[in-house]
């Protein structure tokens, strides 16, 4: 039996990757109803050397990160992948869509470096000379990074190169202030710097024969974890730009932005639009689903039922994460860790209803008024009508308002496929049921 004290590691919030998808990864599209990742394969493997531009979403803990990866490792024998995450790499709060082609430039250079690429001369130079204008050399003073010579040879420029917008990128990553006066000073020359982009792509691109591949991605993450208004700023407002590298580039986008009235808009600059289905853990009219059976499977392939007392316990699990992978793990390793505390070997009901009841709490505190610019603009009982409205559905569906989007952001509306159909998280109902706004009030206190 797995001892508790792994389950902490075993049941990691963080995305598979590498021989953990080997380990761990199951297969759960027959509970979530839908295969997107199959279509998405087949677009890419059909035109290797092409340009889509592809929007992918899902609700946040669904598994996107993790079928990205495995995606990755399916087609590396194909492809260079070039996989960034904004919550990592910039500040997801300030983001600013400049940033997105400095670092994408930072990470062709480390492509260049890591593949051996050898680049056209002329290609530094054209570089180099932009890094030397009035605007730029402003930027490299704040930096502290040296001028861009284009006359040393390869080896030792491309790293210099690849530095130089590292140290931009850091740099706006630091003070508020040194991106304002970044963003201010490449945004007049951000055509230069696109056009410098799709120079290093097309030629990184004209020597993939030569290292035995085929096409180059980027996959931009974690953009879908952005606030809503930041979200909807840089996909509406610049989407058209976003949308200009000359490769195939995968973004992942926020799911509250697919039911927003501008969806169309955004969706309009790109080629193809992908969601990942949640696991739906019952359909629409309450009854058990075959995502149960993905999710059991998730949790057996890290450790077994028998580490549940009883074995059944494992349901409750299942049945309060409403398919949410994440919520799934995160009361599990908080059930482990309170057994623990209590020296228990096994996972006890008393221990799944602490990890629930601390769940709870965290969904209760989301639903609070929203502010912007001190005005309040969606008050807290505008959000429980709408939770409320939800509920009681006969249809299962729900008017797209401000406050609907952004319970769809955080979670407490949980959508799935089939007919577009949505539903509360279980863990937001019960909170509606013990504050008497829906019936079964008796039913949400765990006993």
């Amino acid at each position: 039996m797995v001892p508790l004290s792994s389950v902490y590691e075993r049941f990691s919030l963080d995305a598979l990757t590498g021989d953990e998808l080997d380990s761990y990864y199951v297969d759960a599209f027959e509970g979530r109803g839908g295969n997107p990742i199959k279509s998405l394969k087949r677009r890419l493997l059909d035109k290797p050397d092409g340009e889509l531009q592809i929007l992918f979403s899902g609700y946040r803990g669904c598994g996107k990160s993790t079928e990205l990866n495995k995606l990755q490792r399916e087609i590396s024998d194909d492809f260079i992948v070039l996989n960034f995450s904004v919550l990592k790499e910039l500040d997801p709060v300030n983001i600013n869509y400049v940033e997105l082609f400095v670092i994408t430039m930072e990470k062709l250079f480390d492509v260049v470096g890591q593949y051996n690429i050898r680049i056209n001369p002329q290609l530094f130079k054209s570089v180099s000379e932009w890094s030397r204008s009035a605007e730029i050399e402003e930027i490299r003073k704040l930096t502290g990074e040296a001028s861009l010579e284009a006359g040393a040879k390869a080896e030792v420029s491309v790293p210099l190169f690849a530095r130089f917008f590292g140290k931009m990128r850091a740099a706006a990553n630091a003070s508020f202030s040194t991106k304002k006066t970044i963003i201010e000073n490449i945004e007049p020359r951000l055509s230069d710097l696109v056009s410098h982009c799709n120079d290093l792509i097309r030629e990184v691109k004209s020597k993939l024969p030569d290292i035995d591949k085929k096409g180059l991605i980027i996959i931009i993450e974690d953009l879908d974890k952005l606030s809503l208004e930041k979200a909807e700023e840089l996909f509406f407002n610049h989407s058209h730009i976003l949308s200009t590298l000359q490769t195939h580039v995968i973004f992942t986008f926020p799911i509250s932005l697919r039911y927003h009235h501008k969806s169309r808009v955004i969706t309009g600059n790109f080629d193809l639009d992908f969601e990942l289905p949640m696991l739906k853990v019952r359909d629409k009219q309450g009854e058990p689903f075959t995502g149960r059976d993905a999710l059991r499977h998730i949790i057996t392939r890290r450790i077994g039922e028998e580490c549940f007392d009883p074995p059944t316990l494992v349901n409750e699990f299942i049945d309060k994460s409403g398919g949410c992978i994440r919520d799934l793990f995160r009361m599990i390793r908080d059930a482990a860790d309170n057994a623990l505390n209590h020296e228990r070997s096994l996972i006890a009901k008393t221990d799944y209803i602490k990890s629930f009841y601390s769940l709870r709490k965290d969904y209760e505190n989301t639903i609070a008024e929203k502010r912007v610019n001190n005005e309040v603009v969606t008050s807290v009982e505008e959000y429980y009508k709408t939770l409320i409205a939800v509920a009681l559905s006969k249809t299962k569906k729900v008017d797209n308002t401000g406050a609907a989007l952004d319970l769809r952001q955080n979670l407490c509306i949980l959508g799935y496929n089939d007919e577009g159909w949505c539903d509360l998280h279980p863990v937001v109902r019960s909170i509606l049921e013990e504050r008497n706004m829906i019936p079964g009030a008796d039913e949400s206190r765990i006993e």
